[in-house]
This record gives structure tokens, C-alpha cells and sequence, in this order.
């Protein structure tokens, strides 16, 4: 998925610049069209970068800290490892919730592992309470156009600086960066060779409904339950669970195998403590069940066993994160106006009304033209999500099985991690290389980027990821993740914490 030869050849004469030296020399002779060098960086032992991210380390590999605009607004960094250090790929990190900043974390990722590294913010701040109010310009740039625009001007760049094209482009995201991972395999497949889709939100709108949904449940029952209530029926659902994979560790392997009935949780009579009233109860089963709007249509499949539910109100004041993308979503987007009140939220009239103002959705099943360059794409979500449905993502994949075929069984790969939360967290092993997860060993067989990588030089598809779980300084369980539809079984002998004791089995979907 490389430029073409007539466009590159242009794009090198526009843009041409003499050969690095140091990190920075030539970029400021760079030229490229809609695209404006605010800044540039030496970055290096003498002048090291702590990325602005929690944990972050000081980055002493030497690069180049490219700022810029694309366009009007689209704010960018490109950073660029010597030349001698270039991988001759780029990897781009996209950018969850209401975006408005920038991956660093991949960002630091790629230049430490040799890739030139980009990331956007997809057209506006992150403080921007409402960006998306009378911008449709910004929603085609949230929804599909900065990713592209980003690939395609970060490649011109990179061709000019090295005098040398990209060789393979990748993408990591989760959330909103799986989204946009998918947006860009199925609206522009030539702009990636290697996708990494994490927690992905297919039908974005779906599932903002359910979060302004959940809100509004939680405001009109106030205190009915707290946090600690909602906690006691997520770990019930773990308890009651948690050995049908023959092994008891504190995760559910598969929740749509479980049947848990919160009834257990009743107070006996003339009891109060650590049980659930009736009316508890209720809201209980009330928000784990199927979403459907006002006219009975369904929304959504529900919340799954041992999730644990976050009894957030209605946002205010403005706080960013997944709850006000719902709210900025319906309020700016569909009914624009800036002092919406959202108990007014409606999912029958509101839901459909998204789709007028941006296509979020990323769930067309047909990727065949980016398989058939020779794509590669790894799907990956935790069990445990709230926020992002896993059975979506299943969903999908298997939806991607049936309209690609054969090409998606070569180019596609599905893992699901037990007892993971949102992209990152949970009590399941959650480190294994995907987007805010950082495996301990950057190798095919625990990192998802590496295993990437192996698979588009060699052509070995990964079927299993050993996934790792650190408490402080200390790796205390790896389990292995299994391309779908296999999953991890216990050999029934060793530690359990030790992913070398357990096997793939495809049997039981």
C-alpha cells in the first residue's frame, strides 16, 4: 500500500530535502501541501522528552519532534528516528473518546522501536466543551478525514526526510482508536498494510445511546445504588462464574457462557446489609438487560456477567471522557444547541439522528479491497469492558468471516481477553502489546505489534498471544490469548498463573 510511483515521484521533487545529518536537518526545507511545520525538536541523550503520559520515561533515543497543522486545524506530531535508526515503517496512533490530543504513548512506542511515529487530534482541543457545535467540517474530520489526511501527508514527509518511501504503514488504536482503525481499513485500505483494532466500538452511536441511556438511569435513581452496590454484583457474577473454565482465579474465561441470576443478592427478610432491595434489584436488571429505544427496537445485547458498572450521572460540569462524547454526540451534533439538556434524550428520535451529522459507524464487513493488498488486521477486546460491548466485536468478526471469506480467514485475526477492562485494566492479564498495554517482552509471541510484524515479513498469522499481569514491579500471571474461536485451556496440571500450562482449544464456541 504504497504511494503510487507517478505520485510519489511528485511528491519527492515538491518536497525534497537534503539527506539528515542530525535529527532535524532538512525538515525545515520540507514542503508539503495543506501542511504547516509549527515546530521541530532534536530529541536525543542530551536533550531527552518525557512524554506527557502517566509512567511515561524520558525518551533519550535520538528523533526528530515534528509539530504541525494539517489543513485548518488538524493538529499532528511526526517524530523521526535517524536515518541509519529508521525502521522503513510508520505507525500511527489513533485516539479515543471525543479525541481533541494525541497518542504518545504509540508515539514513543514506534521512534524506540525504529518506526517514524504520528498521531492527530483529529481537528480540535480536547477542552473544547463544544467542538462539534455547527462544524460539520470537524465531524468529517473526527469520523474519517484527519486519520486519512495524517497517512497520507506523514508518507510525503517521511519520503522527503529519508529520501526513501514508507514500506509498510501500521495503525494501533483502541476505543475510539479501534474505530478509527477500522475506518481506515474499510474506507481507505491503501492507506495501511498492518492493523491493530483494539476494544473498537463498531457502532459508535449504539453505543453512545447506551451511555446517555445509563446516565440518565443512574441520575433519576439517584443513591439508590452506590458504587460498593454495584461492585457486589459484579463480583457475584465472578464467583458464580468463574470455575467454568476449570480453573478459579478471580475472571470469568467467557461470559456469554455464563447464566448468573442476581436474585442471589435478595435480602432475606429483615436484612439490610450487603444485599439488594426489590427496587435494587430492579435497577439491577434494568440496566445488565438488552437496550431497546421507545418503541421497542433493539439497541444492544446488554452488559455482560461480572462487568462492572460505573453509576455515573449526567456529566456536569464538563469533564472529557467516553460519558460526555455521548452527551456532545446529541447535544452539539444532533440538536445543536450548546445548553441542550440531556434528560431529554430520546433513543428513538436521537439515535437515528447521529447518522445526519457524521458516519460513525465502522462496521462494514466488506474489507476484501484492503485484504486483497495484502492487509493484515488484529482484532482484539477485553471480556470485561463497560464501556465498548465485546459481543459487538464478535459479532463483527464473525460478520467479517462471512462477507470476506477466505481472505478474512488469512487476514484476520480475533482475540478476546478474559477479565480485561476498557483497553487496559481488570483483573485478567491485560498487558500483551496492544494500544496502552506495553507487553514486558516485545516478541511475536506476548507483544500484538510484534506479532504483526512477524506476520506481515513471514506470513505466520499469530494463533496465541501470552498476555501478562504486573503488580508493581512483578509479572504475578500469563495466560495465553487464542485466536477465535479457540480459548485457553488448562492442561490440569502446574501453576495456573503460567501460561506455558495451558493449551488453545478450539472446541465449545
Amino acid at each position: 500500500m504504497r504511494l503510487a510511483a507517478a505520485a510519489l515521484a511528485a511528491a519527492l521533487l515538491a518536497a525534497a530535502a537534503p539527506a539528515a545529518a542530525s535529527p532535524c536537518d532538512g525538515v525545515d526545507t520540507i514542503r508539503v501541501a495543506d501542511v504547516r511545520i509549527v515546530r521541530t525538536t532534536e530529541v536525543g541523550p542530551e536533550n531527552p522528552f518525557t512524554p506527557p503520559f502517566a509512567a511515561a520515561q524520558p525518551l533519550t533515543t535520538p528523533f526528530c519532534r515534528i509539530e504541525g497543522v494539517i489543513e485548518r486545524e488538524i493538529g499532528f506530531e511526526l517524530w523521526l528516528p535517524a536515518p541509519a535508526a529508521w525502521n522503513r515503517r510508520l505507525l500511527v496512533g489513533g485516539v479515543g473518546g471525543q479525541a481533541g490530543n494525541l497518542n504518545y504513548r504509540e508515539l514513543a512506542r514506534g521512534v524506540t522501536r525504529g518506526y517514524a511515529s504520528a498521531s492527530n487530534d483529529t481537528g480540535h482541543k480536547a477542552d473544547d466543551r463544544h467542538w462539534l457545535l455547527g462544524r460539520p467540517d470537524r465531524a468529517a474530520n473526527y469520523a474519517h478525514r484527519a486519520n486519512h489526511l495524517l497517512a497520507v501527508k506523514t508518507k510525503t514527509i517521511i519520503a522527503a526526510y529519508y529520501r526513501a518511501v514508507v514500506r509498510n504503514a501500521f495503525f494501533v488504536g483502541c476505543s475510539g482508536g479501534g474505530r478509527q482503525a477500522l475506518t481506515e481499513v474499510q474506507r481507505y485500505p491503501q492507506d495501511f498494510d498492518a492493523v491493530i483494532a483494539g476494544a473498537p466500538g463498531v457502532n459508535t452511536p449504539a453505543m453512545s445511546a447506551r451511555r446517555m441511556w445509563e446516565m440518565q438511569q443512574h441520575s433519576r435513581w439517584g443513591t439508590l445504588l452506590d458504587a460498593a452496590d454495584w461492585k457486589r454484583v459484579a463480583d457475584a457474577a465472578v464467583a458464580s462464574c468463574d470455575g467454568l473454565d476449570g480453573v478459579a482465579d478471580g475472571v470469568i474465561d467467557d461470559p456469554t457462557r455464563c447464566r448468573f441470576d442476581p436474585g442471589i443478592l435478595a435480602c432475606a427478610a429483615g436484612s439490610q446489609d450487603g444485599c439488594l432491595s426489590p427496587e435494587q434489584l430492579a435497577a439491577v436488571r434494568t440496566l445488565y438487560a438488552p437496550l431497546n429505544d421507545e418503541n421497542g427496537r433493539r439497541v444492544d445485547d446488554g452488559l455482560l456477567p461480572g462487568i462492572l458498572v460505573s453509576p455515573t450521572q449526567l456529566p456536569e460540569p464538563f469533564t472529557p471522557g467516553p460519558p460526555y462524547l455521548a452527551v456532545s454526540l446529541f447535544g452539539d451534533g444532533v440538536h445543536a444547541d450548546p445548553n441542550w439538556d440531556p434528560r431529554g434524550f430520546s433513543i428513538a428520535r436521537d439515535l437515528p439522528a447521529i447518522d445526519r451529522v457524521m458516519n460513525l459507524h465502522a462496521d462494514n464487513p466488506d474489507i476484501r479491497p484492503f485484504l486483497r493488498n495484502g492487509g493484515k488486521l488484529i482484532l482484539y477486546h477485553g471480556w470485561a469492558d463497560p464501556l465498548v460491548a465485546p459481543q459487538s466485536t464478535i459479532a463483527y468478526h464473525r460478520a467479517l468471516l462471512a462477507r470476506s471469506g477466505n481472505e478474512a480467514v488469512r487476514g484476520v485475526r480475533l482475540f478476546m481477553a478474559p477479565g480485561v477492562d476498557h483497553c487496559v485494566g481488570g483483573a485478567g492479564p491485560d498487558l500483551f502489546g496492544g494500544a496502552g498495554g506495553d507487553a514486558p517482552i516485545a516478541d511475536p509471541e506476548h507483544d500484538l505489534l510484534s506479532a504483526l510484524e512477524r506476520w506481515i515479513d513471514e506470513g505466520r498469522a499469530p494463533e496465541r498471544i501470552v498476555a501478562s499481569k504486573r503488580k508493581g514491579d512483578r509479572i504475578v500471571r500469563t495466560r495465553p490469548l487464542c485466536a477465535w474461536p479457540a480459548r485457553p485451556r488448562y492442561r490440569g496440571n502446574g501453576d495456573t498463573d503460567d501460561a506455558a500450562n495451558f493449551t488453545c482449544e478450539a472446541k465449545g464456541r
